[in-house]
């Protein structure tokens, strides 16, 4: 099985750029506002850390920490798991949310350090007052090439987090558990050997 970051090996990699916000409360930020200050705040980061040449484990918990910060992990993991993953315990759930946080945290980590002097312009938004969602779109120029990047991010106990990307038209959501459900197919349904394999697919 092919994995979904080698099938969008540098688009996936400048998502990252978002996701170093840390959160604000609705009344204090709008989506737009929170993913301005996340690219600011990433790309801080990665030229702190001088991150193209070196990957510290410093490196690595600042990101770990903004991320946790700005995206629903729990979320992104358990609708990953809606179709194919239905039977697992919570404590298969749990597992799998660790690992699979893991997963995009480390690739994050890597592919951001290469497009710390990307352009990068975030469009307007007009957002409802009664929105629970809205999608923030962005456009990173990286070497000649121009990304569209939609991001969806919901309302929760009055904080705006990240709940999924789509990548030139590519969902990422969609793409994730696609993958959990071939996993699943390849595994004889075993959840335990999904997970426990989850990694070395990514």
């Amino acid at each position: 099985m092919k994995s979904l970051y080698q099938n969008l090996t540098g688009v996936v990699l400048s998502l990252a750029v978002l996701l170093g916000a840390p959160i604000a409360s609705a009344a204090d930020n709008g989506p737009q506002a929170i993913v301005e200050q996340a690219t600011t705040d990433m790309l801080a980061i990665v030229k702190k850390h001088n991150a193209a040449t070196k990957k510290t484990d410093a490196y690595y918990a600042d990101v770990q920490k903004t991320l946790e910060a700005v995206v629903d992990f729990p979320f992104i993991a358990k609708a990953v798991m809606r179709k194919s993953g239905k039977a697992a315990t919570p404590e298969q759930t749990e597992k799998f949310i660790t690992v699979f946080k893991n997963g995009l945290i480390k690739t994050y980590a890597k592919g951001i350090a290469n497009y710390a002097d990307s352009e990068i312009k975030t469009l307007p938004v007009t957002l409802a007052a009664d929105a629970r969602r809205v999608s923030v779109d962005q456009e990173v120029n990286d070497k000649g090439n121009t990304h569209k990047l939609s991001y969806t991010l919901k309302l929760d106990a009055g904080q705006w987090k990240l709940i999924n990307v789509t990548l030139n038209g590519v969902n990422l959501g969609d793409s994730f558990t696609s993958q959990f459900d071939q996993a699943m197919i390849k595994n004889d349904k075993d959840i335990d050997k999904v997970i426990a394999t989850w990694l070395d697919a990514n």
